[in-house]
């Protein structure tokens, strides 16, 4: 196996065992055990390896003698953790997009929010993998726009996807305001960091006890 072939193998492994974790197919705790993982991807253990350390270090398994690998836990504490972080980096996103997205990636922002408003007023599935991961796409894009690749970056590393999940059921349960992500962008497309900045936190902290009045228009 040439190097090439194996780092699509180990990235194709890596994805499919992030996308399971992010949507609770593996919950926390589930054991990873490499050669069962290879038989059912149909790889051998190597790429499962180097797949289950890019997992490691992004955070989601944890490896212990004797033990393997394993979903790592998740507690109400470092999940509170997480989110405020998942808040910190969203909002800066959100400030250094405002100075300086494009008006391409403006464009399609304000797009990429129309079809996910459109599919979420319709009521759509909100176990729809898909769906999952457009909507988690968008606020990527957000952070990419801003100009500053460590933001996208540090979201990956965080359970994003599963937030994500989350926050897609938790809109289907308890419903959003109409054109949610397209007043997201129409805050960042007035180029006002502040006021961007006031959007994406009331954005994030929608239907949480951190809840707050929504910012002026």
């Amino acid at each position: 196996m040439n190097s090439q072939s194996f780092s699509t193998l180990a990235g194709r492994v890596y994805d499919t065992l992030r996308s399971e974790i992010a949507h609770g197919h593996l919950p926390p705790g589930t054991r990873l055990v490499r050669r069962s993982i290879a038989k059912q991807l149909k790889v051998s253990p190597i790429p499962v390896t180097e797949a289950l350390l890019r997992l490691e270090s992004d955070g989601l398994v944890e490896s212990a003698p004797m033990y393997g690998s394993r979903v790592i836990a998740v507690s109400a504490e470092n999940a509170l953790d997480d989110l405020a972080l998942r808040e910190a980096l969203e909002c800066q996103a959100a400030r250094e997009c405002a100075m300086n997205v494009t008006g391409e990636a403006l464009a399609l922002l304000t797009t990429r929010a129309q079809r996910i408003d459109a599919v979420m007023q319709a009521g759509a599935d909100p176990h729809d993998k898909t769906h999952d991961e457009a909507h988690g796409d968008f606020h990527l894009s957000i952070a990419r726009a801003s100009g500053r690749s460590v933001l996208a970056r540090e979201l990956r590393r965080l359970w994003f996807r599963r937030y994500m999940h989350l926050a897609w059921i938790n809109a289907a349960e308890h419903g959003i305001p109409a054109c949610w992500h397209q007043q997201l962008v129409a805050a960042i497309a007035t180029r006002d960091p502040a006021r961007a900045e006031a959007h994406m936190r009331f954005h994030v902290r929608w239907g949480t006890p951190r809840h707050q009045d929504q910012p002026n228009p």
